[in-house]
């Protein structure tokens, strides 16, 4: 049986094999080894591994974002961050700051507009990080529930390195 496998690394690296179980993973692990020490072992999604925030590559959330009242909000509107982004790093901020990965379609509609961005509407702002796979929906109308992904998580953290730098 053939099996495929895509890794997209935050470095920028990227791996793909397909084939007998045996040999992606043997490929699997050169790769990983190629990669520079530090990046390769992961202890959560969005985190690298290791004590990155002596190295300077975690993102800091809590200067990032912050929770009053049980809401996230950002702390900056940044110049460039559209509402999409915003909404994705509110997601990734409540998982990181809470440990919560949904977020309620009103309750993250909230967020985005107290963090100082006016999407008319949240659902088709999120229509293109939904068919990216970077986050995913269930319910429908008032019942709609937002949760993001280890992808969302990972392009999340690389947008607020970006930020806090």
């Amino acid at each position: 049986m053939n099996y495929k496998l895509r890794i997209k690394h935050p470095s920028g690296a990227e791996f793909e094999a397909e084939g007998p179980a045996e040999f992606i993973l043997s490929e699997k692990e050169g790769f990983l080894k190629a990669l520079p020490a530090g990046e390769t072992a992961r202890k959560d999604p969005g985190r690298p591994a290791g004590d990155a925030k002596e190295q300077g590559r975690e993102p800091d959330w809590t200067a990032l974002a912050d929770t009053k009242n049980g809401l996230t909000t950002l702390k900056n509107k940044h110049l460039g961050v559209k509402a999409g982004t915003a909404a994705l790093l509110l997601l990734a901020a409540e998982y990181q700051l809470s440990g919560s990965r949904e977020l309620s379609a009103i309750g993250l509609s909230k967020a985005v507009k107290a963090s100082g961005y006016a999407p008319e509407r949240l659902d088709r702002v999120l229509t293109k990080a939904l068919k990216e796979g970077l986050i995913k929906a269930s319910g429908t109308k008032r019942n709609r529930t937002y949760e993001i992904t280890d992808r969302g998580l990972e392009i999340a953290w690389i947008e607020a390195r970006k930020l806090n730098t």
